[in-house]
């Protein structure tokens, strides 16, 4: 594997690392401002950002890569609003989207198709993830400043 791809690889563990972090801070707040089933499905989405790291680490060590893991950032958010809290899931989503495809291009360049097959989980992955955050805005911007149909999206989200 080119170096250039190896550190590429390993920078995006570290951000899946930090994009946890945000989730679970996301999560934390969530939970103080009682929405409990937001905070829940925030924290189901900290464990997403990290068998994304995961994965990613699995795949280097296959290809005879080593990890280098560096800091997380403070990225601790705290805020007590769901549509923010949704506004920054999907802000960070579209973050992430750039980045896997920042790695495509560089595994297409490289002619590392190995890595280019690797990638496309995670760019179908991230379609995914930005029409869920999408729709989660949506869904609180709809309920508004309502307390009740805020609790309501809120619910839906706790049986998810």
């Amino acid at each position: 594997m080119n170096q250039n791809l190896a550190k590429a690889l390993n920078d995006q563990v570290i951000f899946e690392f930090n994009s946890a972090y945000l989730y679970l801070a996301l999560s934390l707040s969530m939970a103080d401002a009682r929405f409990k089933g937001f905070s829940g499905w925030l924290r189901t989405h900290y464990q997403e950002e990290m068998n994304h790291a995961f994965k990613i680490v699995d795949y280097l060590g296959r290809r005879n890569e080593s990890v280098t893991l560096g800091d997380i950032k403070s990225s601790a958010t705290k805020v007590d609003n769901p549509l923010k809290a949704a506004e920054i899931v999907l802000s960070h989503e579209q973050l992430i989207s750039g980045k896997i495809n920042e790695l495509y291009a560089l595994a297409t360049a490289e002619k590392d198709y190995a890595t280019v097959n690797f990638l496309d989980w995670f760019v179908n992955e991230q379609v995914e993830e930005e029409a869920i955050a999408r729709d989660l805005v949506d869904e609180f911007t709809f309920a508004g400043d309502s307390r009740a149909s805020q609790l309501f999206v809120d619910s839906k989200l706790n049986a998810q």
